[in-house]
């Protein structure tokens, strides 16, 4: 398995060259070969053991996405409440937990720091031991209210036609609602009719229980693509009718 599931267009070797250069530190070689294919984005895998409980589990600690060169993180606010020597470089969040490269040493190890339970744990000696050490494992569907939506994201860029229109029903009054109808059109630009039907699905909900808080020109978009792909027209007649009414 890749390591990426999907990111954003490769960094340069110029622009990693330059950020070392400016933070004066050197990135680990794999990590700048990981930048040269997508500069940040989704990961593959989500896992990795720990040594002790942390808030994540009694075994294990997860990660599903990698920073790119202008969202690693050289100071955080909470970093006053864990005295860390050395230099730290955080390449994830999730809420109060980072995971980070620590430059203690020649090369960085890399550290898991909850900074709600003041703990910090070395989890791998470098950074490609790190990499080697994750393992995919699903993330709970009915915890999904709960989650980042960037970590719905690596959920719904690994799910089947059910789990998409579980984890999408279980989101359906999401108060982005700009990222809900982005997730519904990209279903409905699938070539695959059954993820365009789930996404009729899903935007028939919306217009009949959100509709106050949806984009109108947004949906009346979504609704002229329909028309135009000829994709289940008779729903379709029925939701622009509702729509307009």
């Amino acid at each position: 398995m890749s390591v990426w599931l999907r990111g954003r267009k490769p960094a340069s070797e110029h622009s990693i060259a330059a950020w070392e250069q400016e933070h004066e530190l050197v990135l680990p070689t794999l990590y700048k070969e990981l930048l040269s294919v997508h500069d940040g984005g989704l990961l593959a895998k989500n896992h990795f053991s720990v040594s002790e409980p942390t808030s994540y589990g009694l075994a294990d600690a997860e990660i599903y996405t990698l920073a790119g060169l202008a969202e690693l993180q050289m100071a955080i606010p909470q970093e006053d409440d864990v005295d860390l020597p050395g230099r730290q470089v955080y390449f994830h969040q999730d809420g109060d937990q980072y995971i980070g490269l620590d430059y203690q040493t020649d090369a960085p190890r890399v550290i898991y720091v909850d900074f709600e339970t003041l703990q910090t744990l070395v989890v791998a000696e470098s950074f490609a031991a790190f990499m080697d050490s994750l393992y995919f494992s699903p993330f709970p569907i009915e915890l999904v209210p709960r989650y980042p939506l960037v970590k719905v994201e690596q959920m719904l860029a690994l799910a089947n036609v059910a789990k998409t229109l579980q984890i999408l029903e279980l989101l359906e009054d999401c108060e982005d609602k700009s990222w809900y109808l982005a997730r519904i059109d990209g279903l409905l630009h699938s070539e695959e009719s059954p993820y365009q039907q789930i996404g009729v699905t899903l935007l028939e909900n919306q217009i009949f229980y959100f509709r106050r808080k949806l984009d109108e020109s947004r949906v009346t978009a979504m609704l002229e693509w329909l028309e135009s792909q000829h994709i289940w027209p008779e729903k379709v007649a029925e939701l622009r009718k509702e729509w307009e009414d």
